[in-house]
């Protein structure tokens, strides 16, 4: 597991901390307000036609472009790339409000979210007096005469009565739709625009994975495009971004489906039997243990550590693979701990029960060279190597590590400036004059594609009756899809 423990940050208690650091930030130029509006992509630069905050508009010029504008995602348009999925059946309605009213908020205990039996669901934002809640409603639904705090007494009550409490605030109300898309690409022709985020990918929130995806899609398409732009970084760098990420997003989106479809399940039991999930019955007992079983034996939403960690970069043609050993088996809910090419690099403590490996790593744009043999040749091969091909490039001789030896697997382990393995040493190589440091460094820089290929074991399941995604009413046009909120168009 990662080096650092979990710790919970709602998306808009982040924001806000973070707009304030970017605009003291002497390396980021914030224009807040700007839209983007189109973009002509040119043999050398991109030429983006911005418009402010007074309708001007505003030509930039730059070597390269990253669309990181939403759902609604013009860059995307500009590229050409088109979006595969579709809605869900129904659409939300959302009540964004402050209330410290805890002895009634908590009267079941402190809690992140709930979710009702009625297909309500409330979230704690900060813990302290910052709550969000979603009830569902018909597509088409006029929500203008829905009173807000009637709205929230009737999702805490559930199945059962309006639940009162006493709200300080209401901040925000709006209609949106859960939806499932993907982007068919993530880069244009010439390879000098690229989307990352929502313009690539939407997820249900069911998981939690559209801002992480989207933060790992921005790191992989950054750190390589720092490379190329600092020169030791080559075509193939950029090439590979849409192959790693695509498939990573393509997996995290149908997984909140089917976590979505937990859901719906037991709310489709409750639709046919109206209050039978709150009443004092046999009945209504076997109901509620029915639910409980359903959920117990499918809490992937919380626990699938094998979508947020063990994500690999299968096919990469900046990653060295390895076709002779058997890659380890992927489970969702499963994180394995391994150094196989593409694979995040495992965190291990250091003898001295203090450090973690990944704090003796390379820091920007380094990578990071781990040997365990005795004698230290192969980190002595790929510095010299590395020297000769102006990599910048860390070396760590780690032989008297034997716990960590044994968790990494090999006597040498390439790793990426994104902790990500690049290489390791075949288990067939004796030392490392079995080994070609300088092709390594090439393929890992992209500077030289590799020619070892092998399936990924991550394939994407689509749903029942030919629905691109799991829980999605089918393959919709995003544009045509009804019920979006503005953030989502």
């Amino acid at each position: 597991m990662p080096r650092e423990p979990y710790q919970r940050c709602s998306q808009a208690i982040f924001e806000a901390w973070l707009k304030p650091k970017l605009e003291a930030n002497a390396l980021v130029e914030t224009h807040f307000g700007w839209k983007f509006e189109s973009l002509v992509e040119l043999d050398t630069h991109v030429e983006c036609t911005i418009v402010d905050q007074t309708g001007q508009q505003h030509v930039v010029r730059s070597q390269y472009v990253i669309g990181c504008d939403g759902a609604g995602s013009k860059v995307r348009a500009a590229i050409g790339s088109k979006l595969e999925g579709g809605p869900v059946p129904g659409a939300m309605h959302l009540i964004h409000f402050k209330s410290r009213d805890l002895d009634r908020l908590h009267k079941q205990g402190q809690f992140w979210h709930i979710f009702f039996t009625s297909g309500s669901v409330i979230i704690s934002q900060d813990e302290v007096d910052t709550w969000t809640v979603h009830n569902p409603i018909p597509v088409g639904t006029d929500v203008a005469g829905i009173d807000a705090k009637e709205a929230i007494y009737k999702a805490l009550g559930g199945e059962c009565a309006p639940f009162e409490i006493e709200i300080d605030e209401i901040l925000v109300t709006s209609v949106w739709r859960p939806n499932i898309y993907l982007a068919d690409k993530y880069a244009s022709t010439g390879k000098r625009v690229y989307i990352s985020g929502d313009a690539a990918h939407q997820n249900i929130p069911t998981g939690g994975y559209g801002m992480n995806t989207a933060v790992g899609d921005s790191f992989d398409i950054g750190w390589k495009l720092a490379a190329v732009l600092a020169g030791h970084g080559g075509h193939h760098l950029l090439a590979s971004y849409e192959t790693e990420r695509r498939l990573v997003g393509a997996r995290n989106i149908e997984r909140s489906g089917v976590h979505f479809s937990v859901h719906a399940a037991y709310l489709a039991w409750c639709g046919e039997a109206p209050q039978l999930a709150t009443a004092a019955t046999s009945e209504g007992q076997a109901l509620r243990h029915r639910i409980a079983e359903h959920v117990r034996l499918r809490d992937g939403e919380n626990t699938d550590h094998g979508i947020e960690m063990d994500y690999r970069y299968n096919g990469s043609p900046v990653v060295v693979g390895e076709s002779s050993v058997e890659e380890p088996a992927w489970e969702p809910r499963r994180y394995v701990p391994s150094t196989w090419p593409g694979a995040r690099a495992p965190h291990v403590f250091l003898s001295s029960g203090t450090r973690s490996i990944f704090d003796l790593f390379g820091t920007g744009a380094e990578y990071t060279l781990v040997d365990f043999s005795a004698g230290g040749e192969y980190a002595q091969a790929f510095a010299a190597a590395a020297a000769r091909a102006n990599l910048p490039l860390k070396t760590l001789h780690l032989s008297d590590e034997p716990h960590l030896r044994r968790v990494w697997e090999r006597d040498a382990v390439l790793v990426r400036p994104d902790d990500h393995v690049a290489w390791r040493v075949p288990a067939a190589a004796t030392d490392a004059a079995d080994i070609d440091p300088d092709v390594v460094l090439a393929i890992a820089a992209g500077k030289q594609t590799t020619t070892t290929a092998y399936k990924a074991s991550i394939d994407v399941r689509h749903g029942p009756n030919g629905n691109p995604f799991t829980g999605t009413v089918g393959n919709q046009t995003h544009e045509a899809v009804e019920g979006l909120a503005a953030f989502q168009q």
